[in-house]
């Protein structure tokens, strides 16, 4: 961490605004090769964390106007010397202004690194450390809420009472070892321990809704030709991601978009209407639209409610059978001859919607959120979405299982020590205070570079 690093801040495009960021011991001195503030004070000279106006100036020329803020160690996002430049959003003259800090010596940062250097520096936990990079992927509401309590502390502060609650514990069995004349206790080792379980069990129940949270959920759009199923993801999607043709059997292969329904974010993907054919290209794609629906985490299965339902309905609705699904009953502006009550009969939920006007979509969304969450999770921070705390969760669980079993049949308390020591560790791992630099490496790996 020697070295001064500089990124790109803003996404890669062409906007408003673009933001270099420089962290290091040489932030200050470097800014000074690509800006220069209007009354030409250096940036030692600055008010810390106050913007100040001027040139951006690379090879002596002029090359935009902009503004510039120095933060001091260790009152800084890094725990370094940082440094921000605020320019207008060209490509062009973003690359060249690194181009030109890289010749005066910062180094390319690399994904993560920013946030890196804030766990390694104290500024944040490891799970906080996480949090940025949910909250810079969120692609719903409650996914970005979730993350935002996180990285405020919510989980990390129930990590870091399971370590000092085993520490404490660890800490009485060895001064209990050591001297056994004095009487040392910070409470019934049995007991700390159960309650330390049962916390873990609780979080770890909310690991099913968090991943949901993160990842989405599979869903497939299912039906016959020309029920209208393209036109369902365009109108979910809100824009034209597929094309909607009235001659049945348009679409050959499957398109997958990312949407927000209910609150929650699906992977929904359109295929071919399933049918029998004897068009090769139309068949393949019959079984690519078979095979994401076996997939799937749930179905919407499509009919014309304009129309009497036919036999492929049928053999769509089987396929559905005892599935977690949506039947959606489309066209629902045009005259019904579709009588909902067979359907309602075999399946839960029968919403009738249409692609063209919007009717009954908010219908859906209100299916989903009772089907999913009844609206009864607060994503406060509270709900685990990482397989790798979970994994050093289970760890920590299966350590002090042992460790009270042991307790219970009284063997020595060199036994108990050891499953106290392997919980600690795998405790230390969520709150950073005990993780192996590959697992860092392999966090932060994930992260955009600029972050």
């Amino acid at each position: 961490m020697m070295e001064t690093i500089a990124a790109l801040a803003t996404p890669p495009l062409s906007g408003a605004i673009g933001i270099i960021r420089l962290s290091g011991p040489r932030s200050f001195s470097l800014l000074k090769a690509v800006f220069a503030e209007n009354r030409g004070l250096p940036p030692e000279r600055w008010k810390p964390r106050v913007m100040m106006l001027g040139k951006v100036i690379v090879d002596g020329e002029l090359l935009d106007a902009g503004m510039a803020v120095r933060m001091i160690a260790p009152y800084s996002y890094t725990g370094e010397d940082m440094a921000e430049l605020h320019m207008h959003g060209s490509i062009p003259a973003l690359r060249a202004v690194l181009e030109a800090l890289y010749l005066a010596g910062a180094a390319p940062a690399k994904p993560g690194e920013f946030t890196s250097r804030a766990f390694l520096h104290g500024k944040m936990s490891l799970s906080q450390a996480e949090a940025v990079c949910d909250l810079v992927t969120a692609e719903t509401r409650d996914a970005a809420r979730n993350a935002a309590g996180q990285l405020d502390g919510k989980i990390g502060r129930v990590f870091s009472d399971m370590y000092d609650r085993l520490s404490g514990l660890i800490a009485q069995f060895y001064a209990a070892a050591d001297y056994p004349e004095e009487y040392i206790e910070t409470g019934p080792p049995a007991e700390v321990l159960q309650s330390v379980l049962e916390t873990l069990e609780t979080l770890l129940t909310t690991l099913g809704k968090g991943l949901l949270l993160r990842e989405g959920l599979r869903c497939s759009i299912l039906g016959k030709p020309n029920v209208g199923k393209s036109s369902l993801l365009n109108a979910f999607a809100g824009y034209e991601r597929a094309i909607v043709s009235p001659r049945p059997g348009t679409t050959r292969d499957t398109l997958e978009e990312v949407v927000t329904i209910g609150g929650m974010k699906l992977r929904l993907t359109d295929g071919a209407g399933i049918r029998d054919t004897r068009d090769d290209i139309e068949e393949a794609g019959v079984k690519r639209a078979r095979s994401a629906a076996e997939s799937a985490e749930l179905l919407f299965v499509t009919l014309d409610g304009s129309e009497d339902l036919t036999q492929e309905d049928r053999a769509v609705l089987d396929l559905a059978r005892d599935r977690q699904s949506l039947v959606l009953i489309n066209k629902s502006d045009l005259p019904q001859k579709l009588e909902r009550e067979q359907l309602e009969a075999a399946f839960l939920h029968v919403i009738p919607v249409s692609a063209l006007t919007g009717e009954g979509l908010d219908a859906v969304d209100s299916t989903l959120r009772r089907l999913f969450d009844g609206g009864a999770t607060l994503y406060d921070g509270s709900v685990l979405t990482n397989e790798r705390q979970a994994a050093a969760i289970r760890r920590t669980m299966d350590a002090v299982r042992n460790a009270l079993t042991a307790l219970r049949e009284g063997v020595t308390q060199d036994a108990v020590l050891a499953e106290l020591e392997r919980a600690l560790a795998a405790v230390g791992e969520l709150t950073g205070r005990r993780v192996r630099e590959e697992i860092i490496d392999e966090i932060f790996a994930r992260f955009c570079i600029g972050k």
